[in-house]
């Protein structure tokens, strides 16, 4: 099984401060990290790549250091982004990609043996331009390859010094408490949110014993917790929120309606809301949206500051 610093967590606060850049100055936000799933031009509808660059600037500008992604996403292209925005501070930022999951045209399949993990990596690290990666996932867990095998392929990649830390995503309460031992801290990213609370078993599995960092992928649903335009705006017959059932959730869209009055009564951004009532969780340890535009990126320095905030609170406990 994978081996972790225990003496060195032990020293930390926080787990997630384990998970820093090598050149780790000026990092603002170590909990919320910037996905770019949206950001490679595929699935979300009309996309400026120009757009993408200036949110990344942004985002860096003030003080984001954390950007995760995958060979998956728009076909390696989000990868490509970052080597693109960030080749000269390279050791500035910390990069979380991912392994495991594959595609070809709309065909989409799971292969976690060893050789392929192996080779996503290096497909990987030639798309960012770099010869180490700070964090490297398993997408999914591949139904045909045992969990232990996987694990184990990542930390042999680990240990030639490929990655610096190596982490999982998708697993269920019962799989990580039979398979992640107490204390690993293994960085594991899942889907959760207000409206989409079915994976919580995992992430208070992970934050049992220390087995899991634990890191929630859509935080604000695709852009449904945020943008009252998604309540009844049509989506492009290619936009990946189609295949999303909660954008046609009638339950779902009439809570959000109310959420959005709410918001709007208290003069709180919708973003603000659902970053305080995630990161005021005990079994939260790091947040990844994904921003498309600069405004987006401010929306999230305004929401972390209002974490606390009463009138914030307030609106987050209708959830």
């Amino acid at each position: 099984m994978p081996s972790y610093d225990r003496e060195k967590a032990d020293k930390c606060a926080h787990s997630y401060e384990l998970l820093r850049p090598v050149d780790a100055a000026h990092i603002a936000y170590p909990r919320v990290w910037i996905g770019t799933w949206s950001m490679g031009g595929e699935g979300f509808g009309p996309h400026d790549l120009g757009e993408s660059v200036k949110t990344l600037e942004k985002a860096y500008q003030l003080g984001f250091r954390h950007f995760d992604t995958a060979g998956f996403y728009a076909n390696g292209r989000s990868e490509e982004l970052l080597a693109k925005v960030f080749g000269r501070v390279r050791k500035r930022i910390f990069i979380s990609t991912k392994g495991g999951l594959w595609r070809e045209g709309r065909r989409v399949w799971h292969d976690a043996r060893p050789e392929a993990l192996r080779q996503a990596l290096f497909e990987s690290l030639d798309r960012l331009r770099t010869d180490y990666l700070d964090l490297f996932q398993l997408h999914w867990p591949d139904p045909n390859v045992p969990l232990e095998e996987s694990l184990g392929a990542l930390e042999e990649l680990k240990q030639e010094g490929l990655v610096r830390f190596i982490g999982v995503g998708n697993l269920t309460g019962e799989v990580i408490r039979k398979f992640i031992e107490p204390g690993m801290l293994i960085p594991h990213q899942v889907h959760f949110n207000p409206i989409c609370t079915k994976h919580v078993d995992g992430l208070k599995a992970g934050r049992e014993g220390a087995r899991c960092i634990n890191c929630v992928t859509s935080p604000f649903e695709q852009g449904l917790l945020v943008n009252p335009v998604y309540l009844k705006k049509r989506l492009g017959k290619k936009d990946v929120r189609n295949r999303n059932p909660l954008f046609r959730d009638t339950t779902v869209i009439s809570r959000l309606r109310q959420f959005f009055r709410e918001c709007k009564q208290q003069n709180v951004g919708p973003a603000a809301v659902i970053l305080s009532w995630l990161l005021n969780r005990d079994e939260v340890d790091i947040v990844i949206p994904g921003p498309r535009r600069p405004k987006q990126i401010e929306e999230l320095v305004d929401g972390v500051g209002k974490v606390d905030s009463h009138e914030v609170k307030n609106v987050g406990m209708r959830f």
